[in-house]
């Protein structure tokens, strides 16, 4: 091969074999093949890795620890920048899209030197830059310390019945508030059984607010609350204690200089909450183009708006972006850097945008192509394969039966590759929709032929949502089929139904209305009217947050297989005769090796912010004590079973517990029989999250007629193959008589749903109406549709 390409030998990390591929330089190219077959590995464990690798050895900032190679060589290397879907949230929540590309700086710069300035509050100070930084001693409120909100303990919910005493407030004893009591009673004499309506109101006030000697129930309460977030006391669960708008900054965090500092009538937070093509277009009509600082912020502002984040605000914290939105922001960033002569490795860019967002991401991704880089993306969409250079197909299957190149080269010869799994579906898209059973038959929706049988269409009616950008909306979702919700970004999809449906199914279904990770929903219940919960039995949320966050948690915990294991490893008749019990295999118990807590690594920090994982010699990476990895189970111990795929899995356990075969075979079936039973969650996507989620739901057997599970994006990650087999599993929950509500942006989903409601026409202040409704069939003849010519037969 000549110098214009990145040559790979025997790539062999992971699940791959000894892969030979040839990369061109300054073109797009596209790795594609079934979910599990090895694309992230070569993609990013390999390619991306060792660019990383060897530009920080040559800078000097990296410090390096002798591994065994995956790889024989790769020629052709350049810097390589790269972001996955997996990339773990930012735990900032101060962290903004703002201050992610620098746009809020240069607002606070505009601001700080041509800002109008409300003589009222002018103290004859020179404003500066750090006035406008909420993260700034300077610039920050100081009630709030720049946060926007405070804790505040709502006197009225707490005082409803003066005739109860002050010991019994809460219901109860409880030792932390029984040391307050102890210290009022000192103070003042009055005993935690006296009741409140015996205090004077001197002594009432004081026992509210407090003085100069006593704390105050009230304050004291916001101050506990405060201090007992993410921990499981009774102050935590107070309803009473909430997060409110800070009353002196009015939310924004600001002090007062940069509130009363507008430049075109806005201050920085009124400019930093409008979406960002109005405040595109605010500049373009307020600001002088030949202002260095007006100029910048408008080409960062076009760069942003160009890769599909127009319904994003500066103020957006980013740890509340999506997979697709966070590689997005990254990729303004480098647009806007207009770096050459790069190596950058996409995720699927084009997750969770809609057909005709696509279209302009690709061309901004050519952009970067042309101005001399080299662009790799692991990608299923059919559209971005078709404009891609160059297509590397991984396979032939997932896991330990993947892992080998099937094809490499242009996309024409690619869709007559007979061993591909994908080009098939490109070459004959009617293979998807092909299983699709039109189950609609009422004239209500039109006329669809025979599929389920006929039965009165029962309805969720939502209606008089006033919730972000959608402007009173009402809308109808039939029960007994699957539902596609789908619009362009920022079109109010998520508002709909993961800010309205759900926290009102919540409301009113209760125990019986369950998250698929169990944590509580933190979203507060808007004011709209939900009718027709009376059919539902049950619902299951089925969304993309983490499956766990701790480096030990991994799918076999997560699902509870895990504990079947251990218990199946304590009762082998060596573990017995020692007397071992089933926490010996648990890192997280008495198994897990002492030095370095059950991780299988040591964290070290080597300077300039690197930090670096060495094996623990102790262990030798398994994270075990050398008593658990001594016992075996059929020849293999307990790390190795971890090690096992969800494939390889279901095999070692066939006929030894029915439990463990049971979620085995569900998690194949929704497309994760690729994923390690002992993967770490924070390495886990989005996407896998949620099929996992819905995996372990489906293992509880056959629900009973009249659940509803609520999607959101179900197939990202997933290749066509793996599409449908998720499809057929979904179908047959249809068929048991359950009702799926899905936010999608595949067309060849959507086209397999029974009923689409369509929101839009746009994004942001753009979107928040419905514009269409009805059969995939007549959202395809409906010309208010955006969706509808995407749609297949």
């Amino acid at each position: 091969m000549s110098k214009n390409y990145i040559e790979i030998k025997n790539a062999r990390i992971h699940n791959l074999r000894n892969v030979n591929v040839s990369i061109p330089k300054n073109k797009l190219t596209v790795i594609t093949g079934v979910s599990g077959s090895g694309k992230s590995s070569l993609a990013f464990d390999t390619l991306y890795e060792e660019g990383k690798r060897r530009y920080l050895m040559f800078s000097g900032t990296q410090f390096m620890v002798d591994s065994v190679p995956s790889f024989d060589s790769i020629i052709g290397l350049s810097p390589t920048v790269a972001v996955e879907q997996r990339i773990i949230r930012q735990a900032n929540p101060r962290s903004t899209v703002g201050t992610r590309v620098k746009i809020s700086a240069l607002l606070a710069a505009l601001l700080a030197s041509q800002g109008q300035r409300d003589p009222a509050y002018d103290d004859g100070i020179p404003l500066d830059i750090s006035m406008f930084q909420k993260n700034s001693p300077r610039g920050m409120c100081v009630k709030c310390m720049g946060n926007g909100t405070v804790f505040t303990a709502v006197e009225e919910e707490i005082f409803t019945d003066y005739t109860v005493s002050l010991q019994d407030l809460f219901g109860g004893e409880q030792s932390l508030y029984k040391h307050l009591l102890r210290k009022f009673q000192y103070l003042t004499g009055i005993t935690p059984q006296q009741c409140l309506n015996e205090l004077t109101p001197e002594q009432l006030d004081c026992f509210k607010y407090g003085d100069s000697e006593f704390e105050g129930l009230l304050p004291w309460l916001t101050d506990k609350f405060r201090w007992s977030q993410g921990k499981h006391n009774w102050v935590s669960r107070l309803t009473c204690v909430r997060q409110m708008p800070c009353p002196k900054c009015g939310g924004t965090g600001l002090g007062l200089q940069a509130s009363h500092t507008t430049f075109g009538g806005k201050n920085i937070a009124q400019l930093e909450d409008m979406y960002l093509r109005e405040l595109l277009d605010f500049f373009r009509e307020q600001g002088d183009a030949r202002n260095p600082l007006v100029k910048e912020i408008i080409t960062k502002l076009s760069c942003m708006v160009d890769v599909g984040l127009h319904h994003l605000s500066l103020s957006r914290p980013v740890p509340s972006l999506s997979g697709g939105e966070i590689q997005r922001l990254f990729l303004a960033g480098y647009l806007i850097a207009e770096m050459d002569s790069m190596i950058f490795v996409f995720d699927e860019p084009t997750i969770g945008l809609h057909e005709i967002e696509k279209e302009n991401l690709i061309r901004i991704i050519r952009r970067l192509v042309d101005t001399g880089n080299t662009v790799v993306a692991v990608e299923h969409d059919e559209n971005f394969m078709r404009e891609a250079d160059y297509i590397i197909d991984m396979g032939p299957e997932a896991g330990t039966r993947g892992g080998i190149k099937i094809y490499e080269g242009g996309f024409a010869d690619f869709l007559r590759c007979a061993e591909s799994k994908t080009a098939p579906y490109l070459a004959q898209k009617d293979l998807l929709c092909g299983i699709k059973k039109d189950n609609m038959q009422n004239d209500a929706f039109g006329s669809n032929t025979a599929g389920r049988p006929l039965l009165p269409v029962k309805m969720l009616t939502l209606s008089g949502v006033r919730l972000h950008n959608l402007r009173n909306v009402t809308v109808q979702l039939p029960l007994g089929v699957m539902v596609g919700v789908c619009g362009v970004s920022g079109s109010g999809k998520s508002s709909l139904i993961s800010d309205t449906l759900v926290p009102k199914l919540k409301e009113l279904l209760k125990a019986k209305c369950v998250t698929g990770d169990g944590e509580e929903d933190e979203k507060v219940v808007v004011d709209a009217v939900l009718t027709g919960t009376e059919h539902l039995r049950h619902c299951y949320v089925i969304d993309q947050r983490p499956i766990g966050r701790s480096r030990t948690s991994c799918p076999a915990t997560y699902t509870g297989i895990f504990d079947r294991v251990r218990v199946m490893f304590a009762d082998t008749p060596q573990a017995r005769a020692l007397g071992y019990t089933p926490g010996l295999f648990s890192v997280n118990s008495e198994g897990g090796c002492p030095r370095c807590k059950g991780d299988g690594v040591l964290h070290y920090h080597v300077g300039f912010g690197n930090f670096v994982d060495v094996t623990c010699e102790d262990c030798g990476g398994s994270g075990y004590i050398p008593e658990a990895m001594e016992i075996t189970l059929e020849g293999r111990n307990i790390r190795e079973i971890l090690e096992m795929s969800v494939e390889e899995a279901a095999d070692f356990f066939d006929g030894k517990d029915k439990m463990i075969c049971n979620m085995l075979h569900v998690l194949k079936r929704v497309g994760m029989g690729y994923i390690r039973l002992g993967q770490a969650t924070p390495t886990i996507s989005g996407g896998e999250s949620q099929r996992i989620k819905l995996a372990k739901e489906l293992s509880k057997g056959k629900n009973a007629k009249g659940s509803l599970y609520i999607l959101d994006e179900p197939t990202t990650g997933l290749s066509f193959y793996d599409n449908e087999r998720l499809l057929k599993l979904l179908n047959e929950l249809v068929d048991c008589g359950n009702s799926i509500i899905v936010t999608e942006h595949d067309p060849y989903i959507l086209s397999n749903c029974d009923y689409l409601v369509e929101m839009g026409p746009g994004g942001g202040c753009e979107g928040g109406c419905v514009i269409a409704s009805g059969t995939p069939a007549q959202l395809k003849s409906n010309p208010d549709s955006m969706i509808g010519r995407y749609l297949y037969n």
